[in-house]
């Protein structure tokens, strides 16, 4: 309170210091930047106080999308308002402070989406998103289709050409003046388009520039495919996001493998520009230079997350780098500028295939810096874990490098890292790298089915990775043994043209084949049909391998979260990561899908884990200072923000893998 004898212009002075709005803080770009940091300024959350956070608000975003429905955006905050998207890819605006709702946009297509674009020019405010293969814009003032841009505010990103199989984009792009910068998804088989990165017109949505993640026969990088294979190649896409340098006008996009994914006689040769990191010129689409992570890939080891811009000391120099993390469990660093590795590279040699026709790469060149164990041990969790996995594994391959063959390889680090698509943050205080990562087994096991059409053969080509051969589901895929009693046969029948969930549609399947696929799955026992003499190969499924009790088969911790000395490469600390809903104490970490944030005060925020928490971490040594229990895990990374000088944590609860209920729910956080 002012003395009674206070001046006036003291008094004057106070009055409006206690009427002027604090600044807001926006977080206005996917995980905060352009150069995907995961970095927040703010630091009125701190060390001291964290332990105060609470409910601030929640709102329920809306319908879930059926069976294992997920929500993994992580949500844009421009100016005090909040831009998310439901489940079923609802776009709407919130009051960031209160969650009141100020509006909703209905594009009534489905999909999974990671996050949002926002762009502005001389007082105009777009929103941009993808929900499948459709690029949306939406008036960010009222929710309204853009009705200039494309048709009526809608483009369709099926590239040209006569493939035939899915595409979509789950993933935030980048913005840069005047477009919009995008990669896409597509299959995993032969109808895999070609992949590509386009930049469209964020005023018309029209084609800017594209370049070729496949070279065309007789363009650098052609030389390392077989003469006759570019014709049909596809994937080398670029689905998990992407990082840009705006003062350099550098994109830095990962490309995933070409395909078909595990078996690559169609493909001999290291098959650039597939897993790689492409420097490209954001303006004019021309490449600048690429490193290769893993030649002629046999494993699925798409580079699954967005780079991240760094900063490193070196002979008390700063040298401005990118970070990518794999699902090999590596980490490689280069200078944005020339593509030097800043760590040094060592030779591999890889194995001969059983397969007819494979040549795997002779060498893989590997980075000496890895944040996830690179030899399989064995569980020691309990003497029954022990027994169960040793009985599973006796007869298998379990060679690092083995490529797949007619049996079974144990694949370590598994399908999904490593690193995943959730990605890395980037603390500028100490240059240093906040990751979470998986650590833990799985199982790669190669089918042989007829070449030509048959039931049992169209159903392993395009279900059985995720749905299991034998129909028993996956780590992806539930079950379908019995699907007919649960849901009928038109149901089945919408599902496989349609799509629901995760699962993409497979309308574009020639109609003999989709029905061969839906006969496979409701008949009462499985009908393996006569294979012919010529034969082709199918994956197995993406599992990993588990003890009697469910859980990883491999050595604990399961789920870490690393923080990373860049200038040397060494692990500063590494701690334990989530914990699995059915052994809530075990401490071992868990398998974890999303991000990190790391803010100025010096705290982590992630969720990512499957036992539904947010947490807080200490950036100094990983200390765990704070937990909120969430409705569903949230699989997606905090935005941060303040409004009216106030800061607020937010996280998406979608929930919808490994066993936890889907959710709907946007959480945000603040001191009381």
């Amino acid at each position: 309170m002012m003395k009674k004898k206070a001046s006036g212009v003291i008094l004057t002075t106070l009055i409006l210091c206690a009427c002027a709005p604090e600044k807001d803080t926006n977080w206005p770009v996917y995980l905060g930047d352009s150069g995907r940091q995961h970095y927040s300024e703010l630091d009125q959350i701190n060390r001291d106080n964290v332990s105060q956070l609470e409910v601030a608000w929640v709102y329920n975003s809306g319908e879930l999308r059926g069976g294992g429905s997920t929500m993994y955006t992580s949500p844009l905050v421009i100016d005090g308002v909040l831009y998310g998207l439901s489940p079923k890819l609802v776009a709407f605006a919130l009051n960031a402070a209160t969650g009141e709702e100020l509006w909703r946009f209905d594009p009534g297509v489905e999909g999974a989406q990671r996050g949002l674009m926002w762009w502005e020019s001389q007082g105009e405010k777009r929103l941009f998103y993808t929900a499948g293969r459709i690029l949306l814009a939406v008036n960010a003032v009222d929710g309204r289709p853009i009705e200039s841009f494309g048709e009526k505010g809608k483009v369709d990103l099926t590239p040209r050409g006569d493939k035939t199989g899915y595409v979509g984009v789950t993933v935030a792009g980048i913005v840069f003046e005047d477009k919009i910068i995008l990669g896409f998804s597509t299959t995993e088989g032969a109808d895999a388009f070609p992949g590509s990165v386009r930049a469209f017109s964020a005023i018309d949505g029209t084609l800017v520039w594209q370049f070729n993640t496949i070279p065309a026969a007789g363009e650098p990088g052609s030389e390392t495919w077989a003469e006759g294979s570019l014709a049909n190649a596809g994937g080398a896409n670029v689905w998990s996001g992407m990082a840009l340098d705006e003062e350099r006008g550098l994109l830095f996009a990962p490309t995933g493998s070409a395909t078909p994914d595990f078996y690559g006689a169609s493909r001999l040769g290291d098959n650039l520009y597939a897993n790689s990191l492409l420097a490209i010129d954001v303006r004019s689409g021309e490449l600048k230079w690429h490193y290769q992570v893993v030649r002629h890939d046999l494993w699925d080891r798409d580079n699954p997350s967005p780079p991240t811009l760094v900063q490193l000391e070196r002979d008390g120099n700063t040298i401005d780098a990118v970070a990518l993390a794999t699902k090999s469990g590596h980490l490689y660093v280069f200078d944005r500028d020339t593509g030097a590795s800043m760590y040094p590279i060592v030779d591999v040699e890889t194995l001969p295939s059983t397969l007819p026709g494979e040549v795997p790469a002779p060498i893989q060149r590997v980075s000496t810096v890895a944040f996830s164990r690179q030899e399989f041990e064995i569980t020691d969790r309990t003497k029954e874990a022990t027994d169960h996995v040793r009985e599973q594994i006796k007869d298998w391959d379990l060679r690092p490098w083995a490529p797949p063959k007619v049996g079974t390889l144990l694949f370590y680090p598994w399908y999904d890292g490593g690193a995943e698509w959730g990605g890395s943050a980037f603390d500028p205080s100490n240059n240093r790298l906040i990751l979470n990562a998986q650590d833990t087994a799985g199982i790669l096991r190669l089918y042989e089915i007829p070449a030509g059409f048959s039931r049992a053969g169209v159903y392993a080509k395009n279900c059985g990775s995720c749905h299991g051969q034998n129909l028993e589901g996956t780590e992806t895929g539930p079950m379908l043994t019995g699907i007919l009693d649960r849901m009928g046969y038109r149901k089945v029948a919408r599902i496989v043209r349609e799509g629901t969930g995760r699962m993409p549609a497979y309308g574009y399947l020639p109609e003999v084949e989709r029905r061969g696929v839906i006969r496979h799955i409701v008949a009462p026992e499985p009908v393996i049909d006569e294979p012919s003499k010529e034969v082709d190969y199918a994956h197995g499924g993406y599992i990993y391998l588990r003890d009697h009790e469910n859980l990883p088969g491999n050595k604990p911790p399961w789920g870490t979260l690393n923080s990373i000395d860049l200038a040397t490469g060494d692990i500063v600390w590494k701690v334990p990561f989530g914990n699995y809903p059915t052994h809530p104490d075990l401490g071992y970490g868990s398998v974890n899908y999303g991000g990190p944030v790391v803010t100025a005060s010096g705290l982590i925020f992630i969720a990512a884990t499957p036992d539904m928490k947010l947490s807080a971490y200490d950036t100094h040594d990983g200390k765990m200072l704070w937990q909120a229990d969430l409705t569903a895990a949230g699989f997606s990374t905090p935005a941060v923000y303040s409004v009216d000088g106030k800061q607020f944590v937010v996280i998406a609860a979608g929930g919808g893998r490994m066993g936890p209920p889907s959710g709907s729910d946007y959480f945000a956080f603040s001191l009381p």
